[in-house]
């Protein structure tokens, strides 16, 4: 199965890799499941994929016979953020509501109609046949801290927004120089996507890699980086990324649709109506969230407050 709703603020990586290469992708797919012997394949992607949609058939019709052993359903999603979590999505082609299940089990003991289920990401699965092709030590020299190139989607303050592949490790200096250079002076930076809150630029220099960015407080995740220059309000930030997880919430669990609310109320409070010790309890309920949760949406929401709170608080009491 391939997920592609690609759903994260700032992530557009996939959408290119399906444009552009999509005969890897299905390449890949067709790998996978001769591997563990199946024969269904379903391609899960964002409904608003209408051109990658038509791609990703014209790919799969390139193949011809090779892949005529193999059934190919492609399923558009219906605009739902949480149905990139890979169990929602599941209760999606299910034809419910995407809702993300309790784990274990897992997709790869009762996934898809509770048969044990692969669930790929489009950038992963992309990258197979080479691997196939030159081998594992090829593949894990691309890289610098960790194995294999990346597809780093880069936005906001740059001269030329955009994806690219460079080495797993690379410094946010390294990819902005790629992208043109800064747009103003730094000032913080999402390394991945709004699940990932905020860096300062004393940061700059940390690998965007997995574990860099973990020691850090932060993720990886989509690779969707997003420069923020010294315009921009970093209190005003983080609502707007709350405002983003509330709205998102799919409302299953109460720790992430209570909390969400909690803490977006919680800063408007402090911001709109400067009510004192409105934000007082914001850290216990982020760490709530992050516990009780059941999926990542839940315990990465808080992460944009927090982190603007610890490293820009100066912002929010002005």
């Amino acid at each position: 199965m391939l997920n592609a709703d690609e759903g994260e603020p700032a992530t557009f990586k996939d959408r290119e890799v399906m444009l552009r290469r999509p005969d890897r992708v299905i390449e890949g797919l067709a790998i996978a499941a001769e591997l563990i012997g199946a024969t269904d394949i379903y391609l899960y992607l964002r409904g608003e994929f209408e051109i990658p949609w038509k791609a990703m058939e014209d790919a799969i019709q390139g193949f011809g016979e090779g892949l005529a052993h193999l059934d190919f359903h492609l399923h558009a999603g219906h605009g739902a953020y949480i149905c990139g979590e890979e169990t929602a999505l599941l209760e999606a082609l299910e034809g419910r509501r995407g809702m993300p299940r309790l784990k274990p089990p897992y997709p790869t003991e009762a996934g898809l109609w509770q048969k044990p289920t692969l669930v790929h990401n489009v950038e992963t699965v992309a990258c197979v046949p080479a691997i196939l092709q030159r081998g594992g030590d090829w593949f894990k020299g691309l890289g610098r801290t960790e194995p294999g190139s990346k597809l780093y989607c880069i936005s906001g303050h740059v001269q030329q927004p955009g994806t690219y592949e460079l080495p797993l490790g690379v410094t946010l200096d390294e990819l902005v120089e790629v992208a043109g250079g800064y747009v103003g002076a730094l000032k913080a930076f999402s390394p991945g996507g709004a699940s990932s809150g905020f860096l300062p630029a004393a940061d700059r220099g940390v690998p965007l890699d997995f574990k860099g960015l973990a020691e850090r407080g932060s993720m990886l995740g989509s690779s969707g980086v997003v420069v923020l220059n010294t315009s921009v309000d970093m209190a005003w930030a983080a609502r707007e990324q709350m405002r983003f997880f509330e709205d998102e919430s799919c409302g299953q669990c109460a720790p992430c649709r209570i909390g969400t609310r909690y803490l977006r109320e919680a800063l408007d409070a402090h911001l709109n109506d400067r009510r004192a010790g409105a934000l007082t309890h914001a850290t216990e309920a982020a760490w709530e969230m992050v516990e009780g949760s059941i999926c990542g949406l839940g315990q990465a929401a808080p992460l944009p407050l927090t982190s603007a709170l610890e490293y820009f608080s100066e912002e929010f009491w002005r």
